[in-house]
């Protein structure tokens, strides 16, 4: 039966310690963000954890056949979308493939024209404006939320005054990962998000750096240094499934 984190916490903290995979980390590193807060996006699932963010759900751990049919009703009585699933198990016909790169090459150079961790608020809205479907109020709450509990790190280069191109670094355990990478469209193709990453690999030298990918994107990516060493798949649960 899936309940709250805070109604089985003992299960769900045991949980993140002993499933491996990159969709734990993720999941850790929003709990430890909101651990004195409310976990009303937080549930425990027997050997699974579930987070939900939005209309976006992340699962981590192995479902088995009964539990994947509870999954998809709960999805159904939450309004979930998007399911983030580390098998390829779930009965959904529509699944996409995202590509979990590690950096493997040599040190990177940084540049004194980033900014780090000023203007949350407009990074935010920079965000929105590259990502479909990401709502404001939402994204302030969580870049501010990970930063103030120093769980991130949002670094960007500006033009004129305004956000061109950014990106977020979430520190997972020992390690760092990359998302919210995004260039304005007009200056895109200028070699700024190749900026930004070298800057960020450079400020956290030694510590493993991951990101997930569309599969177009693992060329730039492999140029940069990146290795592709996983695969999550996202669900889009139709109207037929929900």
């Amino acid at each position: 039966m899936i309940t709250t984190a805070k109604n089985d916490i003992e299960q769900f903290e045991k949980n993140l310690e002993t499933q491996p995979g990159f969709l734990t980390q993720k999941i850790k590193n929003d709990y430890l963000s909101d651990k004195r807060g409310t976990l009303n996006n937080f549930y425990c699932f027997g050997n699974c954890n579930l987070m939900l963010m939005g209309q976006n759900l992340s699962v981590c751990g192995q479902l088995t056949e009964g539990e994947m049919e509870e999954l998809l009703s709960f999805c159904q009585f939450m309004g979930v979308y998007g399911v983030e699933y580390g098998y390829k198990t779930l009965p959904v016909e529509d699944m996409n493939t995202m590509y979990l790169m590690r950096y493997s090459g040599s040190s990177c150079e940084s540049t004194t024209d980033i900014v780090k961790n000023d203007n949350i608020y407009q990074f935010s809205q920079f965000s929105c404006a590259n990502f479909t479907g990401t709502a404001f109020n939402m994204v302030y709450s969580y870049f501010a939320r990970k930063v103030n509990n120093q769980l991130a790190d949002i670094y960007y280069l500006e033009h004129n005054g305004k956000i061109v191109s950014g990106a977020m670094a979430a520190r997972f355990d020992d390690g760092i990962y990359l998302t919210f990478v995004s260039t304005a469209k007009k200056f895109r193709y200028q070699g700024l998000a190749k900026k930004v990453i070298s800057h960020i690999i450079s400020e956290n030298s030694g510590s493993d750096i991951t990101l997930m990918c569309e599969k177009e994107l693992i060329p730039f990516y492999t140029k940069l240094g990146f290795e592709q060493i996983g695969e999550t798949y996202l669900y889009n649960l139709r109207k037929e499934h929900i």
